[in-house]
C-alpha cells in the first residue's frame, strides 16, 4: 500500500471546498499518514463529484490506516484515503457501510506533491457504486455563492411559511419592477432565482439585507 505523509485536509460533509475557500472557523486536520490510490480520470470524477458506496474489501484495506496529529496524541480515522489521477486528487472519508461521508481538496502545493508521487504508481481498480451524482450547479458554486444561496432560501422560506405577503410582494417588485398578487407565483419565481443561481440572486440578497437592517434599526431605541 502506498501512503502520502504530512498534508492538511479540511473534511466537509456537504460541500467540497477549494483550499482558498477554507475559513478560520474550519477545523483542518493535520494528516501524518494516509493511503493513496491512483485511478483513471473517469473514476476520479465519479469519486470526487458523486456520492458513492465503496466495496467492503476497500474498507478493510484502509481501516485505521490514516493517522491524524493532535497536540497530545495521534488519532486514527477509521476509513479514509486519497484518490488521485495524474491531474487531480481528492481525499474521502467513508462510513462503516462504505458510503461517502466527507471529502476534502488539497492545497495546490500539496496536491502537486501527491501528483508527483503517484506518477510512477500502478493504477488501482476501485469497486464502487454511484448513489447519486452532484448537480453541475452545486458542484461549481463557490463557498460564498453557496452561503448566499442558503441564506436567501432560508429567509424566503420563512416569509412564505409566516404568510408575509407584503414582504414577498415588495421583494418581487424590487426584482422585476412588476406588481403581482399571486403569492404562490411570487414565491416560486423567487425560488427559481435561487435554484438557478440567477443573476438576480445578488440583488435578492441585498434586498433581504436591507430589510433586515431596517428591522434592526426600528427595534433599537
Amino acid at each position: 500500500m502506498n501512503y502520502i505523509y504530512d498534508i492538511t485536509l479540511n473534511f466537509n460533509k456537504n460541500n467540497l471546498y477549494e483550499f482558498y475557500e477554507w475559513r478560520e472557523e474550519d477545523v483542518p486536520e493535520f494528516i501524518l499518514k494516509i493511503p493513496v490510490y491512483k485511478v483513471d480520470n473517469d473514476t476520479l470524477y465519479d469519486l470526487k463529484f458523486s456520492n458513492v458506496i465503496i466495496s467492503k474489501d476497500h474498507l478493510l484495506n484502509i481501516f485505521d490506516k490514516t493517522e491524524v496529529y493532535t497536540p497530545n496524541s495521534v488519532n486514527l480515522i477509521r476509513y479514509a484515503c486519497l484518490f488521485s489521477s495524474e491531474t487531480s486528487t481528492v481525499a474521502i472519508e467513508f462510513d462503516s457501510d462504505g458510503n461517502t461521508y466527507m471529502k476534502s481538496n488539497l492545497s495546490i502545493d500539496e496536491e502537486n506533491e501527491v501528483l508527483e508521487c503517484v506518477r510512477l504508481m500502478k493504477y488501482s481498480i476501485i469497486d464502487y457504486k454511484i448513489k447519486n451524482k452532484s448537480s453541475n450547479k452545486v458542484r461549481f458554486l463557490t463557498r460564498e455563492e453557496l452561503d448566499t444561496e442558503n441564506y436567501v432560501r432560508k429567509k424566503i422560506s420563512e416569509m412564505h411559511q409566516n404568510n408575509e405577503k407584503i414582504k414577498l410582494k415588495y421583494i418581487f417588485y424590487e426584482l422585476y419592477n412588476e406588481k403581482l398578487d399571486d403569492e404562490e407565483k411570487i414565491y416560486n419565481k423567487i425560488l427559481n432565482i435561487i435554484k438557478n443561481n440567477d443573476n438576480k440572486l445578488k440583488k435578492l440578497k441585498e434586498i433581504l439585507n436591507l430589510m433586515e437592517n431596517k428591522k434592526i434599526m426600528s427595534n433599537n431605541p
